[in-house]
């Protein structure tokens, strides 16, 4: 009887023991569908995840990067950390990138190769500069040359959005060492002479064979101004008409917009929406999403343009099947006929001077720069006498008061009237209190200051003279008083 209880429990923990690794095993399978948090040793382009087809609600990454140069299965020369194609050229890893709103200024581009890191920086060489990683390029020097005899990964990153968003593309190439002699394929003799320096050239080979790139299914895309010109001249006062051309295939959505005149931001807008790029009219056959022929009027006082060179700038821009902005730019000689704004000035009066040398100094300066104003023209009047004249180099301009405005004592009005070119007209006045000359006894006086003085004089002599008889009838005892009478 025992024997048969321990066997059927035997026999219930086979099955149990069975069942759990069945629940475990669909465990650990459901399990390997997550993706793991990667460590610091892991590369973080070793594989792509797909998104599954069943789920429709995943957006595709808005970013995107090619590598053109070299491509996939090209052979590399390797001369110690010099590196050479098959045609001689020092290598240089090129290639694109591309964005659904068109801005790549904000990215960087970044290459490893086999895993060794950190990325190395490549260098943008868009239309728009270093910024610009539309298109990029990267050279190998010593202090990062990684390439080995066999194969070779070559990964590219673009970062965008402060690095939150990332597109990878890698190329594997096979390097070979160099022997000193190119193959057949060779096709520039002087590249070759000018990369190869140090090494010998006997044996290098100059037929030429041309290579065929990577098809990468890119938009053919294109843009041009037809008029105005290049270094027209236009008249900003008058409407400007603007016309142009672009080139696109026909299954793809795209516009044509332009900016004007040389303010900040207006060559690499933050999106296709930006305020300084204003929307085209579009005049292809095929109606009006067509804008392979399009055109814009500015209207004066509603553009950017200011007087003297300008920059036109129109942007075609892609958005599906696959993204692609394309610019072209004309500079213009620009115009007006209407007066150029002008600068404000200062004017001063000033009195110097004592007795009859008595002056009105006016100074002149600019109203911003304090700077003086040479070659003023001044006129202007001192109690209704007139003057005129033009400033010296320190902006000055001194007049004398005339004698009979100081000898009258009465109050000094000074108006003055200032012009020079490129500055509004200027129109100021002062008063300063009469002052006039003070004489001695031994200066001759004009007839009206004798007829003035003479009663004051005639009264002071008489006053000495009873002094001095009085002073001399006290010394002898008599005390008489004066005047008599």
């Amino acid at each position: 009887m025992e024997s048969i209880i321990f066997s059927l429990i035997y026999q219930i923990s086979i099955v149990l023991i069975f069942s759990t690794f069945i629940f475990l095993g669909g465990l650990l399978s459901g399990a390997s569908a997550q993706i793991l948090p990667q460590s610091k040793s892991q590369n973080s382009d070793a594989a792509t995840i797909t998104a599954p087809s069943s789920t429709p609600s995943l957006v595709k990454n808005p970013y995107g990067i090619r590598i053109t140069n070299p491509t996939t299965g090209d052979q590399v020369l390797i001369n110690g950390t010099d590196y050479f194609d098959s045609t001689g050229k020092r290598l240089s890893v090129e290639g694109f990138s591309i964005s659904n709103n068109g801005n790549l200024t904000n990215c960087d581009v970044s290459i490893v190769t086999n895993s060794i890191f950190p990325y190395q920086s490549a260098n943008g060489s868009g239309p728009l500069g270093v910024k610009d990683y539309s298109k990029w390029n990267y050279k190998f020097n010593s202090k990062y040359a990684n390439l080995h005899e066999g194969s070779n990964k070559i990964t590219s990153k673009l970062a965008c959005e402060g690095g939150t968003a990332k597109a990878y593309y890698s190329v594997n190439v096979t390097g070979t060492n160099f022997t000193g002699t190119f193959p057949k394929s060779a096709t520039n003799l002087a590249l070759a002479s000018e990369n190869l320096k140090s090494t010998s050239q006997n044996n290098l080979s100059s037929s030429v064979t041309d290579l065929a790139s990577e098809d990468l299914a890119l938009p053919v895309t294109g843009i041009e101004i037809d008029s105005p010109s290049n270094g027209e001249v236009i008249n900003i006062d008058k409407p400007i008409h603007i016309n142009g051309s672009s080139e696109y295939p026909n299954n793809y959505d795209c516009e044509v917009l332009l900016a004007d005149g040389n303010t900040a931001g207006v060559i690499a807008p933050t999106s296709a929406n930006q305020s300084n790029f204003k929307k085209t009219n579009p005049g292809g056959i095929n109606g009006t999403s067509d804008y392979r022929s399009w055109s814009i009027v500015l209207e004066p006082g509603l553009n950017n343009l200011k007087n003297g060179s300008q920059s036109i700038t129109a942007k075609l821009q892609c958005y599906s099947p696959l993204s692609s902005v394309k610019f072209a730019k004309v500079n213009v000689i620009t115009n007006t006929s209407k007066p150029l704004e002008l600068k404000t000035m200062d004017v001063s009066i000033d009195k110097t001077g004592q007795g009859a040398n008595q002056k009105i100094v006016i100074g002149v300066n600019d109203a911003i720069t304090n700077d003086p104003l040479a070659n003023s023209e001044i006129t202007g009047s001192i109690n209704d006498n007139p003057f005129s004249g033009t400033t010296d180099s320190l902006g000055k301009y001194s007049v004398t008061i005339p004698s009979s405005v100081i000898d009258s004592g009465a109050t000094i009005d000074v108006s003055v009237s200032t012009s020079v070119d490129g500055y509004k007209i200027k129109k100021t006045s002062t008063t300063f209190e009469g002052s006039p000359a003070v004489t001695d006894e031994t200066t001759p006086r004009t007839s009206d200051t004798d007829n003035r003085d003479i009663p004051n004089n005639e009264e002071d002599l008489a006053d000495k003279i009873f002094d001095d008889v009085q002073k001399q009838l006290s010394e002898q005892g008599i005390n008489i008083p004066l005047p008599f009478g």
